[in-house]
């Protein structure tokens, strides 16, 4: 297998005493970074392959069953709908069946994009829906963002399956907003009394991978290279390179300069203990930031939908078998209703 066909090598930086010599205190405290930011790296990717792999799984197995459902409810509106105007019912009667339609539709059009049924909602809603979304806003504004509404409160009337569409929606709704809350907090509490110093950080994070940049791209530079073979290599190397710093991980830079150092025989060891203190402090400013993003799957907007439906393979098939029986037994339980409601008098004991 030529050169340029070989996997890229996942390598943790590490630095080994030359001639089994004792590592410094420094070294060892790198080696530890090192290896704490590789382990936080692997359970986050493991994380989002988890949640990359739930949300596939939901569009295709549970998707479908809400989907019937949604055309049960739709059923069930137009059926209510239809039955309205029988002489049967009583003024009172109607007026809950009134708001059973206005509720169901109003459900639908909001949490499921069910425009068609915007026409049913406002013949039965003492105010259209279109009025209702002004409203709506208004309120919002005079709320402000102060007190944003809980995943947990929006949500609580809303039925099993109707959960799951809404969750979806809102947690790619809130992800960004809540990333910057929880970014404003953090800084509020643990950093405030730091202002500057915690710019100063950045900034040398930024400083650290440039330099390590820098030293990289001159090294790695294929236009400079001769043999076909290395600048294939150089040419793939440069590329993770450059998307390293634009992410501004210096941890994977480190990783690539250790790559190639290796290739050219040379040693981490090498390094002065200046440069060395640098880089653990940049080290361990990343530890920080990666354990506040893993957090975020225990109490961020992703912590729900984690815990219901992602985990191992075999956690996740569990979850999925669970969740696709109780909808399946919802959907039945629809169908029977709608059967059920055929009969204009048990749309009376209904109402009772």
């Amino acid at each position: 297998m030529s050169q340029s066909n070989k996997p890229a090598r996942q390598l943790t930086p590490q630095i080994t005493a030359p001639d089994k010599k004792q590592l410094s205190k420094l070294q060892q405290e790198f080696n530890r970074k090192t290896e704490q930011i590789e382990q936080l790296k692997q359970e986050l990717a493991t994380r989002r392959k988890s949640i990359n792999q739930a949300q596939k799984r939901i569009e295709k197995e549970l998707r479908p069953i809400i989907e019937q459902q949604l055309e049960r409810r739709v059923e069930l509106a137009n059926l209510l709908d239809e039955a309205y105007p029988l002489p049967i019912f009583s003024y009172r009667e109607k007026e809950k069946l009134a708001a059973f339609i206005e509720n169901i539709t109003f459900d639908l059009i909001s949490n499921y994009e069910r425009e068609d049924m915007i026409a049913l909602h406002d013949k039965y809603a003492d105010f259209t829906y279109a009025e209702r979304s002004v409203f709506s806003a208004e309120e919002q504004d005079e709320i402000g963002t102060d007190e944003e509404p809980t995943l947990e409160d929006a949500f609580d009337d809303l039925d099993d399956f109707e959960r799951i569409q809404a969750e979806l929606d809102w947690e790619q709704e809130q992800r960004e907003r809540e990333k910057q809350s929880r970014q404003k907090s953090r800084k509020t509490k643990a950093q405030l009394a730091k202002e500057a110093q915690a710019k100063a950080e950045l900034s040398n994070i930024s400083k650290a991978s440039r330099r390590v940049y820098t030293e990289l791209a001159k090294q790695l530079h294929p236009d400079k290279e001769l043999d076909e073979t290395k600048r294939t290599w150089k040419e793939e190397a440069m590329k993770r390179v450059t998307q390293a710093y634009h992410h501004d991980d210096f941890f994977e830079l480190l990783r690539l300069q250790m790559e190639f150092m290796q290739e050219q025989g040379q040693a981490l060891s090498t390094m002065p203990n200046e440069q060395l203190q640098y880089y653990v402090q940049i080290l361990s400013d990343q530890v920080e930031e990666l354990k506040a993003e893993l957090q975020e799957y225990s109490s961020g907007p992703n912590a729900g939908f984690y815990t219901r439906f992602c985990g191992t393979t075999k956690q996740m098939d569990q979850k999925f078998k669970s969740a696709k029986e109780n909808l399946n037994q919802e959907l039945e339980q629809l169908k029977q209703n709608l059967r059920t409601l055929q009969d204009p008098q048990m749309i009376k004991v209904l109402l009772k």
